[in-house]
């Protein structure tokens, strides 16, 4: 027989069992019809059951049940807005209620003005709260005055801009000025002086001399020497300004007979203090 043979021979072994199995289950008992159950209503046995139960007998206080005076209709379920608002109005009906049951049976409810509540957080919770608070405040208000300096930064610098240019211009204005009076220098003809109000001395030597401000064949100085010699003086001669002259040495007005007495000549009246010895003497003293 060859090997096909064997291998078609063992799987027809194999269905021959599963359908065996199958057979078997059916002929089981849990697999055969059960017969129908009969239920019997005992009314009497379940309205003791539900006298046995039912709450009525404790008090309102002890059940806390509210019914509803009128049921809920909702025109159309679609409107969230009309369902919300039924229920609404039947949640405040039972607060009421509920409220006037909770007076009648005498039972308190609400909290005395003088009661203290226990803390859900700890003291310390909260000043870890607190100190976040206090920290986050401070950052905001850190931000808005940096914010702040930055923007006077940039308005400083405009303000800058703005000066500098300014006084760009005014130098400007001054050089023209300057340029404008040495022209008419050199032209001889100063015309009205007082409109520039600026002093200027002419540095190339060109121009006419015999003006108003010569004197003795030189020009006068102008504004600032003369200001300047007022405070400091006109100079003069300083070489041998501390030499003695004759009335300086018969002054004898700052002498001190005191002061300048000694006890024997050619000393001092003071006895100077002794010197001290050099090292070698030093050293052989020793």
């Amino acid at each position: 027989m060859s090997e096909e043979q064997h291998e078609y021979d063992d799987s027809m072994m194999i269905d021959d069992d599963e359908t065996a199995l199958e057979i078997a289950a059916l002929q089981s008992e849990d697999m055969l019809p059960q017969p129908k159950k009969e239920y019997i209503y005992h009314k009497e046995a379940l309205t003791a059951l539900l006298d046995e139960i039912s709450q009525k007998k404790f008090k309102w206080i002890q059940r806390c049940d509210i019914t509803s005076s009128e049921p809920i209709v909702v025109d159309k379920t679609e409107d969230d807005l009309d369902r919300e608002l039924k229920f609404y109005q039947q949640g405040l009906e039972a607060a009421i209620q509920g409220k006037q049951e909770v007076l009648n049976a005498g039972v308190p409810f609400e909290r005395p003005d003088d009661f203290f509540a226990e803390m859900v957080k700890s003291d310390a919770h909260m000043a870890r709260i607190r100190d976040k608070l206090i920290t986050q405040q401070k950052g905001i208000q850190n931000a808005e005055e940096a914010k702040k300096q930055r923007e006077l930064r940039k308005y400083g610098k405009q303000i800058q801009q703005e000066k500098l240019k300014e006084r760009e211009d005014q130098k400007k204005a001054s050089l023209d000025k300057i340029a404008t009076i040495k022209k008419r220098l050199r032209s001889g003809n100063l015309g009205d002086a007082d409109d520039f109000d600026i002093d200027v001395d002419s540095d190339d030597g060109a121009g006419d001399r015999s003006g108003p401000n010569k004197k003795g064949g030189k020009l006068a100085p102008n504004k600032k020497r003369q200001l300047k010699n007022e405070k400091f003086g006109f100079g003069g001669k300083k070489r041998g300004i501390k030499r003695n002259t004759a009335d300086s040495t018969g002054d004898m007005s700052d002498f001190s007979v005191k002061r300048n007495k000694s006890t024997n000549f050619g000393g001092s009246a003071k006895k100077g203090k002794s010197k001290r010895p050099g090292k070698a003497k030093r050293q052989r003293g020793l």
